[in-house]
Formats: structure tokens, sequence, C-alpha cells
């Protein structure tokens, strides 16, 4: 290059003097070598910084579904799961985008250090955000972290939309031990279920708990259908029970978030809801079968129960936020008493305490046989500005609503859910409880109290 250069101005020094043709061109010669010398700079700075960087790692990735899977746009509860480099050092949160339709959607945290883990994540689709639409489909994973840190932050994936359902695809989803808490839960063994059943009736039990802190009902069942609630999530927050007809095979009852505050307490520790259980006290028939969903965000829940003769009869190991507990099917009459103490240490006294009163009428119908058991009846709790797109996401699974009623909670309002709350009664009818269950646990880390 030197040599170049110096021959470039000896050129110059003699023919400056013969004609102005060679100035001019002895000008381009050395404007295009000037060029030259600085682009030759430029790559070999470039190439220099480019093999000493180490190569950066992806932050988030999506597990299912695969690039270029095959989804039914008829899925109803399509779900996007994957994992992170969040750990309990990091402060990281991953967001999901499915067709560009904005803004991100907050996914899930179901990693096993609680609800900030996101080093497995999970996102269900909700169809007021966006749909799956028949051929390519574009799903974005991108991770925040509070702390800058050298990583890809976006994962996308293409799957393309078809027209055909499969009515299967849930089961045959790839999942693993560590991703679905589901597969993991005791409670779901349901090999028992051919057990012959008490003879039942249709007709509501109208028998009363007797708890002095508990206000006169406001109205008794009063449906023409023994296996209607109308009007009941009413009931529920006023009178802190309910009444289950005979069709009920299973009744989920619900931990509340935010169920193990006592009311003991300054308003912004309130409970949002006005019992640790929903329904805190429930008149079943022989031969149903109760579980407890843990929607209590970030707290282990255990479960206790004793007898009429106040003996235990169950003890159910701790289970985790949004799992369910054992179950367990109530054949003697009479008032039992489940409970959890030690749940609070701000009020050590706090027992969260319910009761189930089981009935029977078989004396009133004694042609009434079990196979009329096939309801599974419960609860949930949601923002009240929340309610159309929850009730939207119950029905689309197959639930039935029953009834609504939405109430200032306690605690007057956190961030994100608004001072109101909606109870729900749900219900299905013939579906098995795997599939209940499952759906449920979809829906609980979806609510923004997470």
């Amino acid at each position: 290059m030197n040599y170049i250069m110096n021959l470039y101005f000896r050129m110059h020094y003699h023919c400056s003097i013969k004609n102005q043709m060679w100035k001019i061109m002895l000008v381009i010669i050395g404007l295009s070598l000037l060029f030259s010398t600085i682009m030759i700079s430029n790559v070999i700075m470039a190439y220099s910084q480019s093999s000493t960087k180490k190569p950066t790692s992806h932050g988030v990735k999506i597990h299912t579904p695969r690039l270029d899977d095959k989804v039914s746009i008829a899925v109803n509860n399509f779900t996007i799961t994957g994992r992170s480099v969040d750990n309990q050092s990091s402060d990281c949160q991953v967001f999901v985008i499915v067709n560009d339709v904005k803004p991100y959607q907050k996914a899930s945290a179901i990693g096993f250090n609680g609800g900030d883990d996101f080093s497995q994540w999970k996102y269900a689709l909700f169809p007021d955000y966006a749909k799956l639409k028949i051929g390519t489909n574009k799903i974005t994973a991108k991770i925040d972290c509070k702390n800058p840190m050298d990583m890809l932050r976006y994962d996308t994936i293409n799957i393309m939309g078809t027209k055909a359902y499969d009515l299967e695809q849930d089961d045959r989803s790839p999942r693993t031990g560590n991703i679905s808490r589901v597969e993991k839960n005791a409670s779901l063994d349901i090999g028992n279920l051919a057990a012959e059943r008490s003879i039942q009736s249709h007709n509501l039990v109208n028998t009363t708990i007797n708890d002095k802190n508990l206000p006169p009902s406001h109205s008794n069942l009063s449906s023409s259908r023994a296996d209607s609630y109308n009007g009941e999530a009413q009931n529920i927050y006023s009178d802190k029970k309910m009444t289950f007809s005979s069709s009920v095979k299973y009744l989920v009852i619900l931990i509340p978030n935010e169920g193990h505050e006592s009311t003991n307490q300054p308003k912004n520790q309130l409970p949002l809801i006005n019992q640790p259980y929903v329904p805190q006290n429930a008149i079943i028939e022989k031969g149903t079968s109760i579980i407890w969903l843990n929607a209590d965000v970030g707290h282990r829940h255990k479960i206790s129960l004793n007898d009429s003769n106040s003996e235990k009869i169950f003890d159910n190991r701790f289970f985790k936020y949004n799992t369910t507990s054992n179950e367990i099917r109530l054949n003697e009459t009479g008032t039992h008493q489940y409970w959890e103490s030690d749940v609070s240490k701000e009020v050590p006294d706090f027992v969260m305490l319910g009761t189930i009163t089981v009935s029977s009428q078989e004396q009133h119908n004694a042609t009434t046989v079990s196979q009329n058991k096939d309801d599974i009846v419960g609860t949930f709790m949601v923002p009240a500005r929340f309610l159309d797109k929850y009730r939207s996401e119950f029905e689309d699974r197959g639930f039935t609503i029953d009834s609504t009623y939405t109430y200032k909670d306690l605690r007057g309002g956190q961030k994100g859910t608004g001072p109101e709350q909606t109870l729900i009664v749900w219900k299905v009818h013939n579906v098995p409880l795997k599939k209940v269950v499952r759906d449920l646990e979809e829906l609980t880390p979806t609510l923004p109290y997470n």
C-alpha cells in the first residue's frame, strides 16, 4: 500500500507540468486509493472484534408447540410452553405475542420456585386476544430482565393452522414432568369411579348449618331443576354456604387468592373475599366426592377433615399453588369439619375453617340410582373487569356458568385487578375429572393475581 502511494506522488510530480488531463486522472486514482484504504481498515477491525466476541445464547425458548407443527384452529385451550434463563438470582419475566397482535401478553411462571420463577413458563391463548388462523401463525416469546444480560431476548416459531379438529390433541401434545403439574397430582387417580354409589334423590337438601357467625340465609334454592344453581353465587357470598343436589359427583372447593389472610389485620392485608374456602360451608348428599383447588398464589395448603364424631378421617399432604388436593368421598351423614392452622405469621391463632354437611334423602325417592351422579360443580374468583374474558374461556372449554356475583373486595383493590371481584359458580356435565382439573390449572395462572 505504501509503495502504491509513493508511486502515485511521483507520477503526480512528473506529470503535473504536462497537461490538465493527467491531473484529473491522478486525482481520481488518488481518491480511489484513499477509499480502498479506509474500507480495508474497517473490515480488519470488524473481523478482529467479531473473532473475540463470545457467542450469544438464547434467553428464552418456546418448547411447545414446535416449529411447523400443525394445530387445529378449533382447539379452544391452546397453550404455549417454554423455558428461559431466569433463576433465583435474576429478575425476569416472559411475554408472548401471537401473529403480531399487540400488546405482548404476560406468560405464567410455572418453575419450581413459585410464581416468579420463569425458568419454565406457559401461556394459554385467549380468543379475545388473538385466535389461530388457517395457514401460517407466528408465535414470539420475549424475556425481559431487570439487569441486562448478554443473550438473545426473543424466540420465534411458525406453526400451521388447519381446519381439522382433533379431540385428542391435548393428550398428545408433548409434555414433560417439569412442565405439567397435572400428571403429578395424586388427586387425579379416578380408578375408583366405578364404585357403587348410594341411592340418591334429585330433591334439594334444605339442611342449615348451626353457626352463630353466619347471617340468616337470604333464600333457599328454588329452581325447578335440582342441578341448577342460578343465583347461588350471591348466596355463597352472603351466607358462606351452598347446597348441592344429588346429581353432583364431585364438588371442587376453591381456596381463593389471599385465602390464608385473617380479617384481624390492616386493610392492605385483608383477604379478597369474606371466607377462606369457597363455599366455606357445603351441604352435599351421600356419595359426593370433594377436592380442593389451591388458587392462593405462592402458598402451599393442606386439608385435615374430621367426621361428625370429631375423629380425623382425612389428612391431605401439602399441595402447591395451582394444584388440587386428593379427593375424599363422603358416605356418612353428619357435619364434617375441615381446617388448616398455622397459616398466618401476623395472626398466629387464625385458622382456615370450613364444614361439609352430608345428608341423604333416600327415603324420599328410593328409585333414584347412582347413575344420576354425573355433574362436577365448583367456584372460581376473577377480577370483575375481566369477567367477560373468563366467562368466554369457561364456556369455550365446555363449562356452564350458572351464576355470578360481583362484590367489593375487602382489601379495596390490588394493582391490575381493580376494586371489585366476581364470584363464579360453574358446572360441567358428564366430563372426566381429569379434564376439568387440567382446564382449571390452565386458567388459574392467567389471572392477574400472579
